[in-house]
């Protein structure tokens, strides 16, 4: 009983750990070669707006981008 306790116990831990480490995966998502390998811009941004927790990319031909919306057209 004790024994079975035991590797159950091992196996939540392992399964909990696991999830952490997809969670870090997701944080360093590069938005900016996602886009630029679907053709949406090239280059890189010219500037970044943050406003709260939203980082806001905007491109030398107006476009901006929030992760991978567009979020507006800003005049070059």
């Amino acid at each position: 009983m004790r024994t079975a306790m035991i590797i159950l116990l091992a196996l939540a831990i392992a399964a909990h750990a696991d999830d952490k480490r997809r969670a870090i995966k997701r944080e360093h998502h590069n938005w900016i070669i996602e886009r630029q390998q679907a053709y949406q811009v090239q280059g890189v941004p010219t500037s970044r707006l943050i406003i709260g927790k939203r980082e806001i990319d905007i491109y030398p031909n107006g476009l901006m981008f929030e992760r991978g919306n567009v979020v507006g057209i800003r005049r070059p």
